[in-house]
């Protein structure tokens, strides 16, 4: 193992174990817990699964909601990280051991490792809900969903959760004081919020007419690549193929690395620099 994949691990490993240990980060985790056990609890849960068109409708309204949540839980997670070694004088100390591309590399995997755990537990905690209340329903459900599908949501959480922290970092780089958290994510909250709105309003009843019109604003959100965020809903209603979703999934890849790159040299500069700056000016600079 190279010294900077060492040193992209000790990053990770301090991010995952900062975060891990506190107290908010779990509130934030136990409020998805306790809207599903109220679900396994008091609501009526009878499910036509021979009904694709309506699992396929719901999957395509619970994959923004889950996207909405985790994206929420972590933004404002990296740019507390940020604020807390930039406000504290640490950042000026650890850019001279580490690179500030290891730093970015090392808080995001720590980021994905916090979000891999709390899937996985999600995941345990439901089959043990389900276990007591002798209720297999969500199992059930999922089963019923495409695997073209399923896979491509958890690629979209992935990818739409990487620019929402790449575009936080080139904000959050540039706090003097940690009363500015919330201007740093303001911008990626606004822009997450509008494509989550879209994503709902697909299946909102009376928009059958503006289907065109949501198509036409996907493409315009393929850059930055947050179409990620409405593309499970055009595949569960059946009007963009898994050929074309996994294409436009490439090519938002690709624009994604060229966002990653900027917000590297972004992320350089703003963590040197003392001067006090308008936030929103500065990260979106191209350098």
């Amino acid at each position: 193992m190279n010294f900077k994949m060492k040193q992209l691990l000790a990053v990770a490993r301090h991010e995952f174990f900062y975060q891990i240990k506190s107290f908010s980060y779990w509130i934030l985790v136990f409020i998805p817990l306790i809207i599903i056990t109220a679900l396994f609890r008091y609501a009526n849960l009878t499910i036509d699964f021979h009904n694709s068109d309506f699992i396929n409708m719901v999957w395509g309204l619970s994959i923004p909601i889950l996207t909405f949540l985790f994206c929420f839980i972590y933004v404002g997670m990296i740019a507390n990280s940020v604020a807390r070694d930039k406000t504290s004088k640490l950042s000026e100390m650890l850019m001279s051991i580490v690179d500030a591309k290891e730093q970015i590399n090392g808080k995001m995997l720590g980021i994905y490792m916090l979000l891999s755990c709390q899937i996985i537990f999600y995941i345990i905690f439901i089959f043990c809900l389900s276990k007591i209340m002798h209720n297999n329903f969500l199992f059930i459900f999922i089963s019923h969903v495409k695997i073209g599908l399923i896979v491509y949501s958890i690629l979209a959480l992935f990818v739409s959760l990487f620019i929402f922290l790449a575009m936080t970092v080139q904000f959050a780089c540039f706090i003097t004081d940690t009363s500015q958290i919330s201007s740093a994510t303001m911008p990626p909250m606004f822009l997450m919020m509008e494509i989550f709105v879209m994503s709902l309003l697909y299946y909102a009843p009376g928009m059958n007419e503006v289907n065109g019109l949501l198509l036409m604003i996907y493409f315009t959100c393929l850059f930055p690549p947050v179409g990620s965020m409405l593309t499970p809903p055009l595949m569960a209603s059946g009007n963009i193929s898994y050929l074309f979703a996994y294409s436009t999934l490439i090519i938002q890849l690709i624009i994604i690395y060229i966002l990653y790159i900027k917000s590297i040299h972004v992320f350089k500069y703003g963590l040197l620099s003392n001067k006090k700056k308008n936030i929103f000016i500065e990260g979106f600079k191209f350098r």
